[in-house]
């Protein structure tokens, strides 16, 4: 009995669902709209098997779209064929698209089930699963299905023709053809053909160019949602060419081709709303559409937002944010991020000091041909900064970047051939070096050259040249050029040279550009004889100017003067700070009197332990009566 039932059951039902189509239909959209996909799959299956081009549709759709089946877009074309011969446009139009791009097929991953019943899915799932082969892109095949949907009244299948031949995708660029499709829907709003006749027209592509006339279907398009159209509208009138230029109008389409998603369009928006083009300024608006461009892998966009973030102006600067940026950046291969981004790594911008990092961002921003980098990276090969020290490779990108006209390469290169960094010393080459840039007119160059002349390394002496050259660098403000000056008028060089009102005055200009050193030497010739109360205390003022700065003589003076309370008041705290900031430079006169304090308890916790250590590292000898460096004990 049961096997007549399915016999009857296999021999019927085919016309009893041609019966019910409609209602097969019906219920498998419910299902579908519960998310019982394979309910719904197998009642389109049956709809399917008797001819329905709707069901067969669907199938095509759950294919595609991954719905109770693995998304898979070559099986779903068997089902929009299916469809598409009896007639469904929309089938057309979706195998049409397939053909276009054409199709891989993939292996399933996994199920997802919507139904109680395993068995019945498996089965579903199985006859679904039935081998099928990639498609290959087809223009062809998809021009024979357009033009169907397009006989059958289709604005977007006409949008598609035009796109193909005004293209060549596939197939040979038509302008004519193309027109003709785009004209047949641009009327009905079709928004792609509207934008197809705005390129005809406006770049001339087979007319006459007519601005305003490829500006008015652009508009059209824009106005119908058109991304590219959006973007094309905001130019016109950005640039005033097709329309009369309007910065509202411009920034008003260019705002919505950003809201779109078009990456390039919000990255000029966001730099429109930063320049207050278009409208006031916003820098929050700026942000806000420059990182949705950074995100998409906008180089551009990743640059303006580095800079928005570093420079600040209406916006607080955040360097962090910039470093992020800058490494994004550098990472697309933009050179100037690289160095950017290794500037920052070596001077812990934005980011924890890494020399290794910074080396590395310089040595690759050096090989895409940035001279600074080349120079930055030969300094660190030379000094073995980041990177293991090699004064071969050092030379050559210090070279690299002298070739490219880096003044302080050519100073660099002539320090390492002094010092026979990789042979033998070779001076000849270093004062040829330093002239090149000395002409060229950088003041360390000249400083450099002037020290050769005055210490006889390259012949004679010339006191004369040297001292021109001090005067050309300090003049332009050379710090290190004064102080050597000031050496050159104290008679360090020559006592036929020596006019200490001069040597003061060059000391005190190096030492108010904030030379170290001389601000040492102006603070000791203060204090120096007889002076009076003013003098030390501006000689005091001078000390800790250069102990401020890391100068060690400097630190250890100022523990002098509080130890001595000469033009301070007697503070042994701050004297004991002092020594031992000179001490952790190894200032051996410092290294001892710390040491006496130590074992004496003065100004701080006595510890003769460590005191005697230090003293016994000064390699000074212990004096019975250290009273300028130290006040007698108390006790």
């Amino acid at each position: 009995m049961r096997h007549f039932s399915r016999k009857f059951t296999e021999r019927f039902r085919p016309l009893v669902d041609k019966a019910m189509v409609g209602i097969l239909r019906s219920r498998a959209e419910r299902a579908f709209a519960k998310q019982e996909f394979h309910k719904a799959i197998r009642l389109w299956m049956r709809g399917a098997a008797v001819g329905d081009a709707e069901s067969a549709f669907r199938l095509g759709e759950a294919n595609r779209h991954g719905r109770g089946v693995f998304q898979e877009p070559a099986r779903a074309a068997p089902w929009y064929r299916m469809a598409a011969e009896r007639g469904h446009v929309d089938a057309q139009l979706s195998l049409a698209r397939i053909y276009l791009h054409g199709a891989v097929a993939k292996l399933p991953l996994r199920w997802e089930r919507s139904t109680r019943d395993p068995q019945q899915a498996a089965a579903v799932s199985n006859s679904l699963l039935a081998s099928t082969t990639s498609i290959q892109a087809d223009t062809a095949e998809a021009i024979v299905w357009l033009e169907k949907a397009e006989r059958q009244g289709s604005f977007e299948a006409s949008a598609l023709l035009g796109t193909i031949f005004l293209h060549g995708t596939g197939t040979e660029k038509d302008f004519a053809k193309a027109r003709s499709f785009f004209e047949r829907s641009a009327e009905h709003d079709q928004a792609s053909s509207q934008f197809g006749l705005g390129e005809i027209y406006y770049q001339g592509l087979g007319v006459e160019p007519d601005l305003p006339l490829g500006a008015g279907w652009y508009q059209k398009a824009a106005d119908n949602g058109h991304v590219r159209a959006q973007l094309a509208a905001a130019t016109i009138y950005l640039t005033g060419k097709g329309r009369e230029a309007d910065p509202e109008r411009a920034a008003h389409y260019m705002r919505l081709a950003a809201e779109g998603g078009d990456p390039y369009a919000a990255f000029v928006y966001g730099r429109m709303c930063l320049n207050g083009e278009g409208g006031p300024v916003n820098a929050d608006r700026a942000e806000t559409f420059l990182r949705r461009s950074a995100k998409t892998g906008y180089l551009p966009a990743i640059k303006a937002l580095a800079s928005f973030y570093s420079q600040g102006g209406p916006v607080l600067p955040d360097l962090r944010e910039a470093a992020n940026w800058y490494r994004a950046a550098a990472e697309q291969g933009d050179v100037q991020a690289q160095f950017t981004i290794g500037r920052f790594a070596a001077e812990g911008i934005g980011i924890a000091t890494n020399l290794g990092e910074a080396a590395r961002w310089f040595q690759q921003a050096a090989e895409q041909g940035h001279a600074i980098a080349a120079y930055n990276y030969g300094v660190f090969l030379s000094a073995g900064q980041g990177v293991a020290a090699d004064h071969d490779e050092a030379v050559r990108w210090l070279e690299v970047a002298a070739e490219k006209g880096v003044p302080e390469a050519k100073v660099q290169l002539a320090g390492l051939h002094m010092r026979g960094a990789s042979g033998s010393p070779d001076v000849g080459r270093a004062v040829d070096l330093l002239r090149e840039a000395s002409d060229a007119g950088d003041r360390a160059a000249k400083t450099q050259l002037a020290l050769i002349f005055l210490s006889a390394h390259h012949g004679e002496r010339d006191l004369g040249q040297a001292e021109k050259l001090l005067l050309d660098a300090a003049g332009a403000g050379f710090p290190e050029a004064s102080l050597h000056l000031g050496h050159l008028y104290s008679g360090q060089f020559d006592k036929g040279l020596v006019r200490p009102e001069e040597a003061l005055r060059y000391y005190v200009k190096a030492a108010e550009m904030g030379n170290a050193v001389a601000q040492h030497i102006v603070g000791t010739m203060l204090s120096s004889g007889r002076t009076t109360d003013s003098q030390l205390v501006e000689a005091v003022q001078w000390f800790r100017r250069s102990a401020e700065g890391g100068f060690a003589p400097a630190q250890f003076q100022l523990g002098v003067l509080y130890c001595t309370a000469k033009g301070v008041e007697q503070n042994l705290e701050e004297a004991v700070r002092w020594y031992e900031a000179a001490a952790a430079s190894q200032h051996k006169m410092a290294m001892y009197n710390l040491g006496v304090m130590l074992i004496k308890g003065m100004g701080i916790e006595a510890d003769p332990v460590r005191g005697e250590e230090l003293m016994r590292k000064s390699e000074i000898t212990p004096s019975p009566t250290p009273a300028e460096a130290v006040p007698a004990s108390k006790a």
